[in-house]
């Protein structure tokens, strides 16, 4: 998994008309264009799907608006911050790309896309989206902030079509995968209590066979992970299966998906709401 990154002129652009402001010399500007475009303003809204499907390659139909941003100073300024933080960026995963490529391969077990392109825009438009296979990056996060939030971004637009009655199941196993496991590993920090608190019982009731899922496959094992994770359950309701850390991530989703009955117990709940006072996920 590689992470290209570009600056987009149109795609800057286009954020630059339609996002948060950031400045009164955006808004001025902005106020400008509508009283002397107003057809042109509206009708560019479109472009935002075309520029990211064609890339370098877009043609907008009517150029006109667009020639005058490119020319405004506010857009050169924008631009030239937008570069900086690119640059930024670039270093950033290149000092790490072996140990993430790492991570993420063993976490994950599966054979990602080899390329990902990520538009980068203007960091304080705090823009994080999946579109197409591609990534639009508008945010200044810290370094293994940065990181898990884009690898967050790929892995759930991978599991964005599965059906809505399981969309808690195919969250917590994404979230216990990148922003739990992945980030530990890249961090060494202790990361299992970060997430959605949404997500933070049904974390808890998969999180037996997670650790299965990455390959402990003993007792001492999984009560070693249990300290280490400052999580807590009944050891002898979860016979260990061996089997599963063969298991691909999506193979895994589709587990816990097929014995959701089980694995999520009104038991199990009653049994982790009485458990509160230890900090878990």
């Amino acid at each position: 998994m590689n992470l290209e990154f570009y600056v987009n002129e149109y795609l800057l652009a286009w954020y630059l008309l339609y996002s948060a402001s950031l400045s009164k010399e955006i808004d001025k500007l902005r106020k400008n264009l509508w009283n002397k475009y107003k057809k042109e303003y509206n009708f560019c809204y479109k472009d935002k799907q075309e520029i990211i499907k064609y890339g370098k390659d877009f043609i907008p139909d009517n150029d006109i608006l667009y020639n005058e941003i490119f020319e405004s100073d506010v857009y050169q300024s924008l631009k030239k911050e937008t570069e900086k933080h690119k640059m930024h960026l670039v270093k950033l995963f290149n000092n790490d790309a072996k140990i993430v490529k790492k991570c993420v391969r063993e976490v994950l077990k599966l054979d990602l896309k080899e390329t990902y392109p990520v538009y980068v825009i203007h960091p304080r438009m705090e823009v994080i989206e999946y579109n197409r296979d591609s990534l639009i990056w508008g945010s200044d996060k810290d370094k293994y902030d940065a990181i898990t939030i884009l690898i967050l971004t790929i892995v759930k637009g991978m599991y964005a079509n599965y059906n809505d009655e399981y969309k808690e199941i195919v969250e917590a196993v994404i979230e216990l995968a990148v922003v739990n496991e992945i980030s530990k590993q890249l961090t060494n920090n202790e990361t299992y209590e970060l997430g959605d608190v949404t997500l933070k019982i049904i974390k808890r009731q998969i999180y037996p066979f997670w650790l299965m899922y990455l390959g402990n496959d003993s007792e001492e094992e999984l009560i070693s992970k249990m300290i280490e994770d400052k999580i807590v359950f009944d050891i002898e309701r979860y016979p260990i299966d061996k089997n599963m850390k063969k298991m691909n991530l999506t193979e895994f989703i589709n587990f816990c998906i097929k014995n959701n009955r089980h694995i999520l117990k009104l038991g199990n709940v009653l049994k982790i709401e009485q458990e509160e006072e230890i900090e878990v996920i």
